[in-house]
């Protein structure tokens, strides 16, 4: 079905397949948005968005190819939101099923879990744009588990600057937890994909590459 919709999945990188796979399935959106964050955006990312069964596990796939990528210890996933409960167990099954990775999952700290003490955490999650959100999750898991996860993996870094410093969220977040975040891409790689024609934002293309300008931190 790929090939007869000219897909040309097979001359695709990871990187665009799975920047092509947001745009087909909803979860990149160009227009005018407001963020958490209060700034105006071209763009938004939003990983729970319409999600089937199959398109779940094919999210799936890809952070476990990330996790794979990057050679990621991920022995317990961890999901702190309600949308990443299916992403998180989608992750764990294709860990064990394509790679041979076996891993404990998290998605209630009211339940015990030996992982917590004797294992590596890796936080699943979306993206993020100041941070706020994701600082809250790393304490969230802080108070369930008495640890920061080692590593966060998220679909898409927007490489934005916090709001009171020109530091990238990402470098701040790292920075102040000791965690390395892991993003399946990063807002240069969608406006790569654009300019190589993988995708097609129209108008927004431009109004993407100046926003990325204004808020693109260190």
């Amino acid at each position: 079905m790929d090939e007869l919709f000219d897909y040309r999945l097979d001359a695709l990188n990871y990187k665009e397949r799975f920047i092509r796979f947001m745009v087909d399935n909803g979860m990149l959106r160009f227009g005018e948005f407001t963020l958490k964050s209060g700034r105006i955006s071209p763009y938004l990312i939003h990983s729970g968005y319409n999600l089937t069964g199959s398109r779940v596990s094919k999210l799936g796939a890809f952070y476990a190819e990330c996790i794979r990528e990057h050679g990621i210890e991920a022995n317990c996933l961890i999901g702190t939101d309600n949308r990443e409960i299916p992403l998180v167990i989608a992750v764990s099954m294709t860990l064990f099923n394509k790679y041979g990775i076996d891993t404990s999952h998290c998605v209630d700290f009211n339940i015990p879990n030996i992982s917590f003490a004797s294992h590596e955490i890796t936080l699943i999650t979306d993206t993020f744009t100041s941070g706020a959100s994701l600082c809250a999750a790393m304490e969230s898991v802080k108070n369930g588990t008495n640890k920061y996860p080692s590593d966060v993996v998220v679909c898409v870094d927007r490489m934005e600057s916090t709001e009171d410093a020109a530091f990238s969220a990402k470098r701040e977040i790292e920075n102040r937890f000791g965690t390395v975040i892991h993003p399946i891409v990063n807002a240069d790689d969608i406006l790569k994909a654009m300019e190589n024609g993988v995708i097609s934002a129209g108008e927004y293309q431009e109004k993407f590459k100046a926003y990325l300008e204004r808020y693109k931190g260190a």
